[in-house]
């Protein structure tokens, strides 16, 4: 195979990729069908199966190579700020940047996880939240450990972080014309920074 040719069958399966990512967001996966994606690619619908053997390794893909690369680049931007906290802070507005920047990765990861039962039991080694939840109590161990904050339960901060970037997300989808989510990052951040203590 010519390198040329690779590259140009490279990009094919990226499309197909990036276009069953938008139906799956749409559908979810267990209404979407093969010749859904062929159709919102404009492609034959037998082109699908010379790159994927079938709907459930397509699903499949779509969460390691899209979204898996979506947040490992958010995780490797904010790894590059020194202070632990404005990590954490910046983390927040990276995610919330995402969805405002790629509605339709919000909308998958907000559709598999309500409404496919078997989700988690399918993909095991997939689980976006569980592995927010993982970085945030890592970087609240070393803040901690900084003295950038007191001492407390790193678990229970991780939940309460990534338990408001995904309900945010979910209603960013639902009543995005009413709101504002750049606003509500904002003001999420002024309070993980200064706590709800009257000055």
């Amino acid at each position: 195979m010519t390198q040329a040719r690779a590259a140009t069958r490279k990009n094919k399966r990226e499309m197909i990729l990036q276009k069953a990512i938008e139906v799956f967001a749409e559908k979810g996966s267990q209404q979407t069908t093969i010749a859904d994606i062929a159709r919102k690619a404009r492609i034959a619908q037998g082109t699908v199966y010379v790159y994927f053997n079938s709907k459930e390794e397509l699903l499949n893909e779509c969460m390691q190579q899209i979204i898996g690369i979506e947040i490992q680049h958010i995780i490797d931007e904010v790894e590059q700020i020194p202070d632990t906290m404005d990590r954490l802070y910046s983390f927040f507005v990276l995610h919330i940047n995402l969805v405002k920047e790629k509605p339709y990765i919000a909308r998958f990861l907000t559709m598999e996880a309500r409404q496919n039962d078997d989700f988690y039991t399918l993909y095991p080694d997939f689980n976006p939240l569980k592995r927010y939840l993982d970085y945030v109590k890592d970087l609240t161990q070393k803040a901690i450990a900084e003295g950038r904050i007191r001492d407390l339960d790193e678990q229970a901060l991780a939940f309460l972080i990534v338990g408001v970037m995904d309900f945010a997300m979910a209603q960013w989808l639902v009543y995005q014309d009413t709101l504002d989510i750049s606003k509500m990052a904002a003001s999420i951040r002024d309070i993980l920074k200064y706590g709800v203590n009257e000055k």
